[in-house]
């Protein structure tokens, strides 16, 4: 008997024979055909797990085709992921130097702004210092020169009463001279008077005599120029 499905061992025919004897013959051919039979069952088995097997080659390699794809499409996106990363790093790094010298530059003006306004402040402070100082000197110049000015009113209305009053001492002298010349037993006393007098005596009676003919002539004239106005 044999193994149903299966190729009998060489052993279990040896055994087989061996115990049977006679019926060697038959068996051996009858297991020809049976083991021909379990050959070509196997055969078509394997061709059948062969072909599977490539069907799976084949859909594993489509897979795998289409994974290594994705795999290049995601690598491409990746490295464009990874310039585009590294260029946002440049740029931000370019753009936070830029931001810290703005800042420097921004605290820079701002003391450079803080000390002019501070230097302005003291400059008007000083200059509102002056302005007081020349205020009150000022007011002190006005009450000088107000006080100058009540003073000099005083000085000349002194010297214009002085004046009045050497005028009509030089007027009651030259009268008097005057008086005296037209009494001839009066010119010695006279000449030795006018001696005494000095060089001031004669310089008052020159200076009346001048201004009495300069009178003279301007009365002259007036009366000269009157009687020619009433001939007209």
């Amino acid at each position: 008997a044999g193994y149903p499905g299966t190729r009998p061992p060489a052993r279990a025919t040896a055994q087989l024979s061996a115990r049977d004897g006679a019926g060697v013959a038959t068996s051996g051919a009858d297991g020809e055909v049976q083991s021909e039979g379990i050959d070509a069952l196997s055969l078509g088995i394997l061709e059948d797990r062969f072909q599977r097997v490539l069907a799976d080659n084949a859909k594993l390699t489509k897979e795998l085709e289409a994974a290594n794809k994705e795999l290049r499409v995601l690598r491409e996106d990746e490295e464009e992921l990874t310039m585009t990363w590294k260029a946002s790093v440049a740029v931000a790094s370019r753009q936070k130097t830029t931001a810290h010298g703005l800042a420097r530059n921004a605290q820079v003006d701002a003391r450079a702004r803080t000390a002019g306004l501070v230097d302005a402040a003291r400059h008007a402070q000083e200059l509102q210092d002056v302005h007081r100082r020349l205020k009150s000197v000022n007011r002190q110049l006005s009450f000088a020169q107000e006080l100058q000015e009540k003073q000099l009113g005083v000085v000349e209305q002194k010297i214009a009463t002085r004046s009045s009053r050497a005028r009509r001492i030089e007027q009651a002298i030259y009268r008097l001279v005057v008086e005296a010349q037209s009494e001839s037993d009066l010119d010695e006393a006279l000449s030795a008077a006018v001696a005494r007098g000095g060089p001031l005596l004669r310089s008052v009676l020159a200076r009346e005599a001048q201004r009495e003919a300069l009178e003279l002539t301007a009365q002259e004239e007036a009366a000269h120029g009157g009687g020619a106005a009433d001939d007209a």
